[in-house]
């Protein structure tokens, strides 16, 4: 089935394909991945002819007192994926590499109709939406609609294959598996997305229980689906049966992602300078104590051989010694620090998956630095007092390069993604408790209540990403309490 076909097919009039991210060319995304770990999702175009430089930089201000020491690259994680079109002719059903190929593209746009369905649900309560709240409301089921009908096409399209054979009977099998996984993902996801909506007025409230009707109907065809093809069972409350179903949807993704996955190879500039350095270094120092030593040595000569001569020599020349080391441990510590300003910290290179269009291809080639600065601001409560608030601001740079891939491009990729996770809980431990008592007067009863209040905190964060003189960034903050992060506003 063609691109053009399976995209207008599954779009309502009122969604277009450029709303869910089919046209954009630059993506990015700062959150929160679980309870400790920040999340950051870069996705680049693949050039067809010419490299392209670019470059990344996060930024993380964590107040002074609250911020610990730790070894940043420790905490830092990166994977990078070939990140394709919504679907491309060149997938072929036929073929392995073809459906896993469709399988992570209608993943990838099923994941683009749940952020819409949240964005709208956030327009819907946002102080600055000047639509109507009623018409947005109902809006939210042309959501629901796009997923069940991209699920419902690409299960026909999957199955339609000609080649019986065992192999591709499997794999269109668990095609249809990891479908079915990420429809209940964008269900859960939709579900969620309704939780704040606040509704004061009767056709409001009505419009949104419609929605949530409609969430439940989509949630209960999905499930007898389910039940019909065998899959594992997703309706038991028991924990027992939502661990085998969480194992199963966690090894789908792996299953289908990894066609897609890039083999990094990374190393720290220092450690391949590290001979170099430490040679130079030491040209130096024994260059500087040999001066020396001859110098006491004529001196030696002409004066009296006193037993205080001799161990005035004996100081000196222990003075040579332990200045001589000295200068090499500050003379590579100087050495670090100037690569790692002028240069880098780290060198990552990415590699083509071995089953794609160009096996072995270098991707990117980057180089990034991960460094703690003390910075002070304005106190935001009086800003004109004079009074300041110092931070420690955790910035991580990435500057490389994108190779160009034309097999690629060809091939239907037309994106790489690079996801950087980092581990933020060495400072939760410096956090006061999640929750406060605060006093509140129950008026019903003219008494003094205690309630227990959410104590957070909110760092400032900020993405930015720079590719052929373009800018394109995104900023809030992350809300962090002691029991780890809460979510990225």
């Amino acid at each position: 089935m063609a691109a053009s076909h399976l995209t207008s097919s599954i779009f309502p009039a009122s969604i277009t394909p450029d709303r869910v991210g089919a046209e954009a060319e630059v993506e990015l995304r700062l959150g929160v991945h679980d309870a400790s770990r920040v999340e950051w999702i870069v996705s680049l175009p693949l050039p067809r002819e010419a490299p392209v430089p670019f470059s990344v930089e996060v930024t993380i201000e964590i107040t002074s007192n609250l911020f610990a020491k730790h070894a940043p690259w420790d905490q830092l994680q990166e994977l990078a994926r070939l990140d394709g079109p919504h679907d491309s002719p060149a997938f072929d059903v036929n073929d392995i590499d073809g459906l896993r190929r469709i399988a992570v593209s209608v993943a990838a746009r099923l994941t683009r109709a749940a952020e819409g369905f949240s964005r709208d649900c956030r327009l819907v309560v946002s102080p600055l939406s000047r639509g109507d709240r009623v018409q947005l409301i109902d809006g939210l089921t042309n959501w629901l609609e796009v997923a069940a009908a991209l699920a419902t096409e690409t299960r026909d399209r999957v199955h339609r294959g000609v080649d019986p054979g065992a192999e591709l009977t499997m794999e269109r099998r668990l095609v249809d598996e990891y479908v079915s996984v990420r429809m209940l993902e964008f269900l859960s996801g939709a579900e969620r997305a309704l939780e704040p909506l606040v509704v004061p007025t009767a056709d409001v409230s009505g419009s949104l229980e419609n929605v949530e009707d409609a969430i439940a109907s989509a949630l209960e065809r999905e499930l007898g689906y389910r039940a019909e093809r065998g899959f594992v069972d997703a309706t038991d409350a028991s924990s027992r049966s939502l661990e085998r179903y969480l194992d199963r949807a966690s090894r789908l993704k792996k299953h289908f992602q990894e066609v897609l996955f890039l083999h990094g190879t990374g190393y720290a500039v220092v450690d391949r300078l590290h001979h170099v350095v430490a040679v130079f270094v030491a040209l130096i120092a024994s260059t500087w104590a040999f001066t020396w030593q001859l110098a006491l040595a004529a001196r030696s000569t002409t004066q009296v051989r006193a037993l205080s001569g001799i161990v005035a020599f004996a100081v000196m020349a222990g003075v040579i010694y332990a200045v001589k080391d000295r200068i090499k441990e500050v003379g590579r510590a100087w050495v670090a620090r100037r690569v790692h300003r002028l240069y880098a910290q780290r060198i990552h290179n990415w590699w083509a998956p071995r089953r794609s269009a160009m096996p072995g291809a270098l991707i990117i080639s980057a180089r990034e630095s991960i460094d703690e600065q003390p910075v002070t601001q304005p106190d935001p409560l009086n800003p004109s007092s004079g009074a300041r608030l110092s931070a420690m601001r955790l910035c991580f740079t990435q500057r490389g390069t994108i190779a160009a891939a034309p097999a690629l491009v060809e091939s239907g990729i037309t994106r790489v993604r690079q996801v950087f996770r980092y581990d933020l809980s060495p400072i939760f431990a410096r956090l006061d408790d999640a929750e406060k008592p605060v006093p509140v007067l129950d008026a019903s009863a003219h008494r003094v209540r205690i309630a227990r209040a959410p104590r957070v905190y909110r760092f400032p964060a900020r993405l930015s990403v720079v590719i052929a003189g373009v800018t394109t960034s995104e900023r809030g903050f992350l809300v962090v309490h002691k029991r780890g992060l809460e979510r990225f506003e």
